[in-house]
C-alpha cells in the first residue's frame, strides 16, 4: 500500500505513521501539513489510501473529494477528524469519502477502519451504519442533502465552536482574527443553516446529527 497523509498537526501524523506501520508494516507512508503540498504529491505520485484531515490548512471543506478524484479516480480517502462524526460523517461519505473515522477513536478501532478499506473499500462506525440505514428508507422519496456542506471550512471551525457554547471574543482569540470576522462568520453560519442565533444553531446541528 502507498498511503498518503494529509495533517497539519505532526504528533497526529506521527502516530498516524505509527498506527499504520502496525497494521501493514511493508506500507509506504508520504505525508504532507496542508492540502495543496498534498495535491502536488497526489499530482507527481499514484497513493492507495488518502487519510484527510478536514480542517486542514489551505483545505477546501467537502470540494476536497471532487478535487481529489480528479486526480486520482480510484484512491481511498479516509476522513480522519475531531469534528463530530454525527454531524460530518454522512455529507463526506455522500461527497465521496470511502471512510469516516474520529480522532477520539481507540487504536483498535483504527486498525479495524484500517483493514475494512483496505478489504471492502468502505468504513464508518457501527453508530453512522446505523444512521445511513434509517436514511435508506428516505432514499427513494428525496435526495438527502445536508446544509452542513455549503459552509466554508472556516465556517465549519466556528460552527463546531459555537455549538461548544463559545462566545465571540473567545472565537476570535483561538481563530486570532477579529471579533467582527467572527461575527461576519457567524452572519454566513446563520444563513445558511437558516438559523436566527445560537440556540436555534445548537438544536439545527443536534437535528442534523439524525440527518
Amino acid at each position: 500500500m502507498n498511503i498518503l497523509i494529509i495533517e497539519d498537526h505532526p504528533l497526529i501524523r506521527l502516530g498516524l505513521r505509527q498506527l499504520i506501520a502496525d497494521s501493514d508494516p511493508k506500507a509506504t507512508i508520504s505525508q504532507a501539513d496542508n492540502f495543496p503540498a498534498g495535491l502536488s504529491l497526489l499530482e507527481s505520485e499514484k497513493f492507495d489510501l488518502l487519510i484527510l484531515d478536514i480542517d486542514v490548512p489551505g483545505g477546501e471543506n467537502i470540494r476536497m473529494m471532487e478535487i481529489v478524484r480528479k486526480r486520482q479516480p480510484e484512491i481511498l480517502i479516509l476522513i480522519h477528524s475531531g469534528y463530530d462524526e454525527d454531524v460530518y460523517a454522512l455529507p463526506y461519505m455522500q461527497a465521496g469519502a470511502d471512510g469516516f473515522l474520529s480522532k477520539s477513536s481507540s487504536h483498535e478501532e483504527f486498525q479495524l477502519a484500517y483493514k475494512a478499506l483496505i478489504n471492502r473499500g468502505k468504513y464508518v462506525s457501527y453508530h453512522i451504519q446505523q444512521t445511513l440505514l434509517n436514511n435508506l428508507g428516505d432514499a427513494s422519496s428525496k435526495k438527502l442533502q445536508n446544509p452542513i456542506m455549503t459552509l466554508s471550512p472556516r465556517e465549519m471551525v466556528v460552527m463546531q465552536l459555537l455549538t461548544e457554547g463559545k462566545w465571540t471574543k473567545e472565537i476570535a482569540l483561538i481563530l486570532k482574527v477579529k471579533e467582527n470576522t467572527v461575527s461576519t462568520y457567524k452572519r454566513r453560519i446563520f444563513d445558511k443553516l437558516e438559523v436566527a442565533d445560537e440556540i436555534e444553531l445548537s438544536k439545527k446541528v443536534s437535528l442534523l446529527k439524525n440527518f
